[in-house]
């Protein structure tokens, strides 16, 4: 009982971690300190990358979708490291690093079994569409998401990312691409879920579809970017209703 109270506690914490980083409102500071202004109170009303952009040059933009894509990549990476190299219990780290997992060797000495880090990527979504700092008014979720996509597998970022791409070539819509580069990732996560859980693949061959031995991309890891991508949805709500009505703002600079 005690296990899986601490298996609570510590997965509450991670989110609470993942929340604070996502809070960070990149967008919001860069405006107030370099242009004396709040995003939100132009275009499309929130503070992302996309919506910087409009207001304060692509250049700028660019910065803080690759800021709001580190908030989310840093927790993760840190408390993944934090769990499987810092010793704490019974003289071993909190949990096994993903080889040693699907070795065939006993485990059970580990109080954590599964890949709790994944949870701060629920807080980073949550932080960053929903800042504490900032009366609840943030992003839209797309550059954590895909930030966490493109850092946990080239399956799941690069691929989604052409999908991305593409519609947005045929479209024009940002909004439109985000969401169906975002759906394509779950479906991608999903799959490779599926072939772990019909043993058809190992869990720990993650250079399949991952940069190296690291981040167990499972059932958690589908479960994680279904709700990212469900956040995201929610949040373009506004642009879906836009482009029925044929009012959603165009790109330009895709010919």
């Amino acid at each position: 009982m005690d296990i899986i109270l601490y298996n609570i506690l510590i997965s509450f914490l991670v989110i609470f971690i993942g929340y604070l980083f996502g809070s960070i409102p990149n967008g919001i500071w860069i405006g107030k300190i370099f242009f004396h202004k709040d995003p939100r109170d132009y275009g499309s009303g929130n503070s992302g990358g996309t919506n910087v952009g409009r207001v304060f040059g692509k250049k700028v933009g660019l910065i803080v979708i690759i800021l709001d894509a580190i908030k989310a990549v840093l927790p993760l990476y840190l408390i993944w490291l934090f769990l499987i190299k810092v010793p704490l219990y019974n003289n071993l780290p909190l949990m096994p690093d993903i080889a040693l997992k699907y070795s065939g060797a006993d485990i059970s000495g580990y109080m954590i079994q599964w890949p709790v880090y994944w949870l701060s990527v629920i807080g980073s979504s949550l932080g960053h569409c929903y800042p504490v700092f900032y009366k609840f008014n943030g992003g839209k979720n797309v550059a954590v998401y895909y930030g966490i996509a493109v850092s946990s597998g080239w399956m799941f970022g690069v691929i989604p990312g052409i999908i991305f791409f593409i519609v947005l070539k045929i479209k024009k819509w940002v909004s439109l691409a985000s969401v169906s580069g975002a759906w394509f990732s779950v479906l991608l996560a999903w799959i490779w879920a599926l072939l772990i859980l019909a043993g058809v693949v190992n869990g720990s061959n993650v250079w399949q579809v991952n940069y190296g031995p690291a981040l167990e991309c499972n059932y958690v890891f589908a479960l994680v970017m279904t709700f990212g991508a469900v956040i995201l949805t929610i949040k373009h709500r506004s642009n879906f209703e836009r482009i029925k009505n044929n009012t959603e703002s165009k790109i330009k600079w895709m010919k």
